[in-house]
């Protein structure tokens, strides 16, 4: 990563081992693991310092996968804006912002919580609904104020509350009879007094990555919520220590993957209040 704003950043091919994303190496369960990879869609500016010049940039994160059949080898294609998109920090997102804003369901959240990192040290930011549509690509849609405040305004307002470190709330004002404008109030996300994830952002990332690998995003959401649930309890730093131990009796080959999986599932996981156990229907006879 770098905050060199002349950086070049260019295409990426990048081979990864099939083991090292699937188990089995299921070439097609990765293959649709990427198809939906591909779909998720990020915009972002640059502004060149001093100058009041600004690039706006929208972007796939990955645009397509090689594989040779029989191999056991796959070579992921990133766009050269989503690279700048991965490494540039200088536009004011962090590397733990990144993984929030890719992990948002709705489109609306992701151009919502770009805008509070904006202007977050601002403390909040105006402007007039027509430019918010312009802003969020929905001139054609959602006319009527109720529908903008329901399918847009408030579900990404819960979803940040929810997910990310930032969230907003708002207040509309009408010119005549006719609401024109909108304010927004930018807040951290506390629990208490402490800062909604409460730890290191690298140790959250860590963490959420290590579950990754025992619990891929292409079956479910078992990672993300997991993460969410050790964050929330408090148990980030605790989880991190824990698991660069296990990392290093995997590497060292003490433990296999199956077996630290097991650990997860039948100790730690359950320590820190997630239920890992898989509830099932009884039908009576």
């Amino acid at each position: 990563m770098s905050r060199d704003l002349n950086q070049k950043y260019i295409n990426q091919r990048i081979t990864v081992e099939l083991k090292t994303l699937e188990q089995n190496r299921n070439y097609n369960r990765i293959k649709n693991a990427i198809k939906k990879l591909g779909s998720k869609h990020v915009e972002f500016d640059v502004v060149i310092p001093k100058t009041g010049k600004m690039t706006g940039f929208s972007t796939s994160l990955i645009s397509g996968l090689r594989h040779e059949y029989n191999s056991g080898l796959i070579i992921l294609n990133i766009p050269e804006d989503a690279c700048r998109f991965f490494c540039y920090i200088g536009g004011g997102f962090t590397s733990f912002q990144k993984t929030i804003a890719i992990s948002l369901n709705s489109i609306y959240s992701k151009y919502l919580y770009e805008l509070c990192c904006r202007w977050e040290d601002r403390g909040g930011y105006s402007c007039s609904i027509e430019e918010l549509k312009i802003y969020l690509s929905i001139t054609d849609k959602y006319n009527q104020i109720v529908h903008l405040r329901a399918k847009v305004l408030e579900q990404a307002k819960e979803e940040l509350k929810k997910k990310a470190d930032l969230f907003f709330t708002y207040s509309l004002t009408k010119v005549g009879r006719k609401y024109s404008n909108i304010s927004f109030k930018i807040h951290r996300n506390t629990q208490g007094n402490e800062e909604y994830y409460g730890v290191r952002e690298e140790h959250f990332i860590y963490v959420y990555n290590f579950l990754i690998r025992f619990f891929p995003n292409y079956d479910d959401n078992k990672a993300a919520n997991y993460a969410d649930i050790i964050a929330n309890g408090g148990y980030v730093e605790k989880a991190y220590y824990r698991f660069v131990k296990l990392e290093d009796q995997l590497e060292a080959r003490y433990k296999t993957k199956k077996d630290i999986k097991n650990i997860l599932l039948k100790s730690i996981l359950p320590e820190y209040g997630i239920s890992t156990v898989n509830k099932t229907k009884s039908h009576s006879t």
